[in-house]
């Protein structure tokens, strides 16, 4: 099967990194896979970088109309049986390029997500009035109703994450970074923005540090993008913690000497920072109304947390960096339920078979071969 994936944002978001990641997983399977994306973008540079195993397309023109054009012209050469895509113009994009000649198949960011009957999780009022309220021009709307599209994530979480590539995560990280495996940290996830999630986690773990002094927080992101965040941390006394690491740490699976996980993060960086925390072991801390909140079952795998119950929260940190044994617990039943409900052979399967049904193939293939990971 051949499969376009199509990720035209300029800037490189987890959603893209997702859908790169995932277009690996599909060449790894057997299928004939190329990746789309914004010419001079973020997103072509680090898929230039860190996949030079995949073949790269460029999406030019500065209007929709003319990326339309140039998405056409790739799809007219490259013959796809069906479009992969991670956000609603995108979606528009594949609809004007492939017209009835194959599907397209859209993976519904978390922040877009519809929680499950009985699941902490409701889909932001936000981003609902918006996609109620928003509306399409003509030509969007002719491209989508003549073109098949398959929602992928509006009823359950499309997630997943390649595993650890060994199975003593703690060990290996402790090898990468030198660092002392009994050294007591947190590692924190913020958004973007300094928002009032990531104020309320470092309050809460300033008054964690005034029980265990020796407390490192582990801030992943980039130096430029967290400055409020540090400024805050600063105030609070914790500047001599704080230790700033990449987000590619945190995916690669380089944290798990951590003694825990809070994310703060919204949308698809905080579920795929999520996933990836509980891979390595780490009993994980989300707010208990973020969409992707259903990943941690609150006081097994990690805590859901809110403005009631910060202090609780606090309180069942402080045990498990007292208890290595319970920490080892929460954080083996965080990594299990991770591989068993979120695995990414299933994840990668589960899109094979969307596509297949998307393009009107019959018999979506099984078989694997070595998965193209970074370089």
């Amino acid at each position: 099967m051949r499969v376009l994936v199509v990720a035209s944002t300029p800037e490189w978001t987890a959603g893209a990194r997702l859908l790169t990641q995932l277009a690996a997983g599909l060449a790894a399977r057997g299928d004939v896979v190329a990746m789309a994306t914004a010419l001079g973008s973020a997103t072509e540079r680090a898929v230039e970088q860190g996949w030079p195993r995949l073949s790269l397309r460029s999406v030019s023109g500065a209007g929709g109309l003319r990326q339309a054009w140039s998405l056409r012209g790739i799809v007219t050469a490259l013959r796809p049986d069906a479009l992969l895509v991670g956000r609603e113009g995108d979606a528009v994009l594949a609809a004007f390029a492939i017209r009835t000649r194959g599907g397209i198949v859209h993976r519904v960011a978390a922040d877009e997500y519809v929680a499950r009957p009985g699941t902490a999780a409701v889909r932001s009022p936000a981003a609902a009035g918006a996609a109620e309220s928003a509306p399409l021009p003509w030509r969007a709307c002719l491209a989508l109703a003549r073109t098949p599209i398959t929602r992928w994530g509006d009823t359950r979480l499309a997630l997943g994450w390649p595993s650890p590539p060994v199975d003593d995560t703690a060990a290996h990280a402790t090898v990468v970074h030198r660092l002392p495996l009994t050294a007591p940290a947190v590692v924190l996830v913020p958004g973007r923005s300094h928002d009032e999630g990531t104020a309320a986690a470092l309050r809460a773990l300033a008054h964690l540090r005034t029980r265990r002094p020796d407390l490192r927080v582990l801030l992943v992101g980039a130096t430029a993008a967290l400055q409020g965040t540090r400024l805050h941390a600063a105030s609070l006394d914790l500047a001599a913690a704080l230790e700033i690491v990449p987000v590619e740490a945190l995916f690669h699976h380089e944290l798990g000497y951590a003694c825990a996980a809070w994310i703060t993060a919204p949308g698809d960086h905080g579920a795929l920072a999520t996933l990836a925390a509980m891979q390595q072991r780490l009993p994980t801390v989300v707010a208990v109304d973020a969409p992707f909140a259903e990943l941690v079952t609150h006081g097994a795998t990690g805590y859901h947390v809110s403005a009631d119950n910060t202090v609780v929260v606090v309180a069942e940190l402080a045990r498990l960096l007292a208890d290595v044994d319970a920490q080892r617990a929460v954080g083996g039943a965080a990594a299990a339920r991770a591989a068993r409900e979120f695995g990414w052979e299933a994840f990668v399967d589960e899109a094979a078979l969307l596509l297949a049904r998307a393009a009107g193939v019959s018999g979506a293939r099984i078989t694997r071969r070595s998965a193209l990971t970074p370089a």
